[in-house]
């Protein structure tokens, strides 16, 4: 093999290898775009999963509170009580 040949071998192999990073870039470029859009996924996922814990939380509360056991019954005069409490704290403050 001459350095004619040689050189020609270098260059090849060197374009070969332009060409196989250029390839591993973009690959991390879709890696990376598919990667947030997974993260934003999982947040809306995670933001619904709370929303849904609240609503059912929420439902627990108005079950509890519809039944009508003494403790069921107590509770909702305690809380008919706080609302009273929070009404009137909310007229003086108008005043």
């Amino acid at each position: 093999m001459n350095a004619a040949e040689t050189i020609l071998s270098l260059e090849q192999s060197v374009g070969q290898l332009i060409a196989q990073y250029n390839q591993a870039l973009e690959q991390i470029d879709e890696l990376r775009n598919q990667n947030s859009l997974q993260r934003d996924e999982l947040i809306r996922t995670h933001a619904e999963l709370v929303d849904m814990q609240n609503k059912y939380k929420a439902l627990q509360t108005a079950h509890a509170l519809t039944c009508d056991s003494p403790e069921r019954i107590m509770a909702r005069k305690h809380i008919n009580a706080l609302i009273a409490k929070v009404d009137k704290t909310l007229d003086l403050l108008k005043e």
